[in-house]
């Protein structure tokens, strides 16, 4: 009896052993089949579809302004097609990280000072988008479905990846992500419109990137919310053309990728973007967005003029189809006073007093005094900085015409016309 117990016994706990290991067995598998799926699941500020020259420099642009980006190229690796029209952006990325690595000044390194090759163009932007900050790379996968996701998104790939997204980029060839959620493209919050001059329409205060009328060469402008589709928030699109406009392809990209940036930094969406923030990211990374012909990019007053052109305070003219600032033109008092209206209601009064047709030196000072309630000490200060701190090559003569330029640097000092908010229709913001 003894002996039966103890067979008895014995038969008991090792079937309780055996039904132990099977529970741990389940437990274990349920346990990593856990980890596996949120191992597939990645968490990004920018997500970038779309091995094209917008694609790479979209995802490079939004790396660089400090948000956490995955590049979806849908293809084996970073190899777009560029063309000669790229290059001139291409050029721009590898002296930025050319300078940043080797702590040098585009007058003393070859590399910067030296013609990139078209044929160097795919190798070049394969290694810089390696070695990118906050950059991650995904190669041979393709977006199966996207949904919202609060205010951002969660992409499913083909290989069952999933990619929770703040932002998602559409930079694919024939914008296929767009086509999944069904989104009308040609539908953005403005359309840039095909005019004859970019300045026609106050969207001209918004642009964030170049394009060219049709098949034109004449670089005009793009608008923000060209890049914006109206029906969903925290998509970015990079359409081929749009309203007439064919996009500077990295041009465009770029500001996409500032964009995206821009909202998954800050948290909010692409409807309650801060323009001006965005231009001033864009600026501060040497983007070209007033592609003035007079006005060259080594210019010292080179980003006052970009400020100014994008302010609207004094507009740039359409000169045998180019984009001048026409520096040598003086400053009527009829064109300034509709202008000065507009941004500095007090400064009406002074126009009222001063009736001269051209303005002189000494007029501007005396209109930036009073508009900016500045004394005496101010016409000092611009005539001893005039040379220096301004940088401006001219005689410091007070009874003298001023040139458009010599008005330019002072009323972007003074007035600061570019530091007033803008919407997204490029109305000023109080």
């Amino acid at each position: 009896m003894v002996i039966d117990k103890f067979n008895k016994e014995t038969v008991n706990y090792a079937q309780f052993k055996l039904n132990m290991i099977k529970g741990i067995s389940l437990f274990s598998i349920l346990f990593f089949a856990c980890i596996s799926i949120q191992a597939q699941t990645s968490k990004t500020g920018v997500l970038v579809v779309g091995n094209t020259p917008e694609g790479v420099a979209a995802a490079i642009q939004s790396a660089r302004s400090g948000a956490k980006t995955i590049y979806l190229t849908q293809s084996l690796s970073v190899n777009p097609v560029f063309t000669s029209e790229d290059i001139s952006f291409i050029t721009h990325i590898r002296n930025y990280y050319a300078m940043k690595a080797r702590k040098r000044t585009p007058a003393t390194d070859s590399l910067i000072r030296s013609e990139l090759k078209l044929e160097q163009a795919v190798s070049l932007m394969q290694s810089i988008a390696d070695t990118v900050k906050n950059l991650s790379l995904n190669h041979n996968n393709v977006v199966d479905d996207l949904k919202k996701d609060g205010k951002g998104w969660e992409v499913r790939l083909k290989g069952g990846e999933r990619i929770k997204a703040d932002v998602v980029v559409d930079a694919t060839e024939n914008l296929s992500v767009s086509v999944l959620l069904g989104i009308d493209t040609k539908k953005t919050m403005a359309l840039a419109g095909n005019s004859s001059s970019p300045f026609d329409n106050k969207l001209y205060r918004t642009t964030v990137a170049l394009a060219y009328p049709g098949a034109g060469t004449f670089r005009t402008l793009l608008p923000m919310a060209a890049l914006i589709p109206q029906s969903v928030e925290n998509f970015v699109i990079l359409p081929r053309q749009i309203a007439g406009l064919r996009p500077a392809k990295m041009s465009a990209g770029r500001a996409a990728g500032t964009i995206a940036a821009y909202c998954a930094f800050f948290k909010t969406t692409t409807k309650n973007i801060n323009v001006r923030v965005t231009q001033g990211e864009l600026l501060a990374f040497n983007a070209l967005l007033i592609p003035y012909s007079d006005i060259d990019r080594n210019d010292p007053n080179f980003l006052a003029f970009q400020r100014l052109g994008l302010s609207g305070l004094i507009k740039p003219k359409i000169i045998n189809e180019e984009i001048r600032f026409d520096t040598a033109g003086t400053v009527s008092h009829k064109e300034l006073q509709v202008s000065m209206k507009e941004f500095y209601t007090r400064s009406q009064l002074w126009f009222a007093d001063n009736k001269n047709e051209v303005l002189t030196i000494e007029d501007v000072i005396s209109l930036l005094m009073f508009t900016a309630a500045r004394g005496n000490e101010l016409k000092k200060e611009i005539e001893e900085g005039w040379k220096q701190s301004f940088r401006l090559n001219s005689s410091f003569d007070p009874k003298r015409n001023i040139s458009r330029k010599e008005f330019g640097v002072l009323a972007d000092k003074y007035l600061q016309p570019y530091n007033i908010r803008v919407d997204m229709a490029g109305n000023l913001l109080r």
